[in-house]
């Protein structure tokens, strides 16, 4: 799905994608909500999938936001940042809401709706910036920029993306437009609700959550989201059965699980640590099924089961890397991640950048 801002709509689906996009605000703000001139309502109006949404983003200028999904296959689904704490819904997984406190920014990107044109954070968004002028929209100056091709690095794997012309209001820096894709409606001087910024789960009802210190150490303080995957062979495996004894995950591409399995189990005794793998599955963009309907899911899932052949150990698809994501760089390369009895993550790494000396030293201390 994409809208008029970009891949930032990605960052509220999680649990079924998750893709830096529109840059990572670093301002804090406390909850709560109240009429402001610095908050602006925008709206805009997605059919790319095949099937017309409606999102609504409510953003302040001190990065909090909240974005919302009014109509279409996915509604309901929102994601509110407040500028130290994100909360998502997705009304079709279990748990519905996910919590992260002081998250690492790496692994769950918060979008960034403004932006000041002499900023780093501006010119990671637009490389190479070259002022064109101006032009209105909305009945608003707006600056416009030529930006340079995003080209992912080792040290930056932000998402790549062509040359654009960007528009950002004058006065507030909004992103007014990106590429082609604009909003449909934007209102400056937006009211909010006292919840409009709120974070808190709503009472009675369960989540993932994560506390995190301030700068916490990423292997101390993350862990696997609790998910049900269809397996390899058929059943299907569920993560919360891991949850109470150290083991290791393998995530990616099938040939890359085949060969990393072949590392990671001739390291183990007598079965422990258990030893899981997460399959990386997204459909083809010539598929003409939604994921968001069961049995189009469930036909895609078992093409997947048909074509990939057996494993030497437990393996569960994971439809576009969303269980996988909380840890997983990258979906056509392989990670291993060791997770300890407690939850948390005591090693993450690319299976190509570990030698076989470390990797059977943290398995046995994992054990």
């Amino acid at each position: 799905m994409a809208v008029w801002w970009g891949n930032a709509w990605k960052l509220v689906v999680v649990a079924v994608v998750v893709a830096a996009a529109g840059g990572c605000g670093e301002n804090e703000a406390d909850g709560g909500g109240a009429a402001s001139s610095d908050v602006v309502r925008m709206l805009s109006v997605s059919s790319e999938s095949g099937d017309s949404e409606t999102i609504e983003v409510i953003a302040e200028a001190s990065g909090r936001y909240r974005l919302t999904v009014v109509s279409g296959p996915d509604a309901g689904v929102f994601q509110v940042w407040d500028g130290k704490a994100l909360l998502m819904h997705l009304p079709d997984d279990s748990p519905q809401y996910q919590r992260f406190e002081n998250p690492d920014r790496n692994e769950v990107p918060v979008a960034t709706w403004f932006y000041q044109p002499d900023s780093d954070e501006f010119r990671k968004f637009c490389p190479g910036a070259k002022k064109l002028g101006t032009k209105t929209l909305f009945d608003r100056t707006a600056a416009r920029y030529h930006c340079d091709e995003t080209v992912p690095s080792e040290t930056d794997p932000t998402e790549p993306q062509a040359a654009r012309e960007i528009a950002l209001d004058e006065k507030t820096g909004l992103i007014m437009a990106d590429g082609t894709d604009t909003p449909t409606e934007v209102t400056f001087g937006a009211e909010t609700k006292p919840d409009t910024f709120s974070t808190e789960v709503p009472p009675g009802e369960d989540e993932f959550s994560t506390e995190e210190p301030p700068g916490g150490d990423e292997e101390e303080t993350h862990g696997i989201y609790p998910a049900e995957l269809p397996a390899v062979g058929g059943g299907f495996i569920n993560t919360a059965l891991y949850a109470t004894r150290p083991y290791v995950v393998v995530a990616g591409p099938a040939d890359g699980i085949r060969a990393t399995l072949g590392r990671v189990l001739p390291m183990t005794h007598d079965g422990k640590p258990a030893v899981v793998g997460f399959l990386f599955a997204a459909p083809g963009e010539d598929w003409k099924g939604s994921l968001l309907n069961p049995e189009d899911e469930k036909a895609f899932v078992d093409s997947v089961l048909k074509t990939v052949g057996t494993f030497p150990a437990p393996v569960g698809v994971d439809i576009k890397g969303a269980t996988a994501a909380s840890f997983a760089s990258s979906p056509t390369d392989v990670t291993i991640a060791l997770v300890t009895a407690a939850g948390p993550f005591a090693h993450v790494t690319p299976a190509s950048e570990v030698s076989d000396v470390d990797l059977r030293k943290w398995i046995a201390e994992l054990s």
